[in-house]
Parts: structure tokens; C-alpha cells; sequence
């Protein structure tokens, strides 16, 4: 059985940071990707068609990314409970 891509290419235009972000498992994953488009995020590979290639979301400011960030320590503090 083939493991699923749980990683996603970030790039925040703001801050010239880009960083790969590795998901716990499918659920988060889809979590991740729902939240990226909902805050605005252009994302440049069709995120339903993981291959090799992580999905590629496009942030525009720093907030977006500390959005991010912020959205990933909920959910590790959610799973811990």
C-alpha cells in the first residue's frame, strides 16, 4: 500500500520564507489545506493530486504564516488531550 504525501511546500512572499510542512496524517492534512484556502492561500499544485510533489500553497504576508503556525499548535494541543 502506497503512503499518501502528508507534506505541503509553503512560500510567504512577506518574508521570503519557504519551508516544506509534514502533516501527522490524512486528517490534519486535509485540515491543513481547508484552513490555507479558507485564509486566501494560492495554492500552485492541485493539492487532490499528491504524488511525489508536495501540494505548493503561496502566502502573502507574515501574518498568513503565523496564522499557520498557530493553526498547527492547536491541532498538536488538541491531539494531546
Amino acid at each position: 500500500m502506497a503512503m499518501l504525501n502528508l507534506k505541503m511546500d509553503i512560500y510567504t512572499k512577506a518574508t521570503g520564507v519557504q519551508m516544506t510542512i509534514t502533516w501527522a496524517n490524512e486528517e490534519e492534512y486535509q485540515l491543513g489545506q481547508k484552513f490555507l484556502t479558507d485564509m486566501g492561500a494560492s495554492c500552485g499544485q492541485a493539492s487532490d493530486r499528491r504524488g511525489e510533489k508536495p501540494a505548493f500553497f503561496y502566502l502573502e504576508s507574515k501574518e498568513q504564516l503565523e496564522s499557520l503556525y498557530e493553526f498547527r499548535r492547536s491541532l498538536r494541543e488538541t491531539s494531546k488531550t
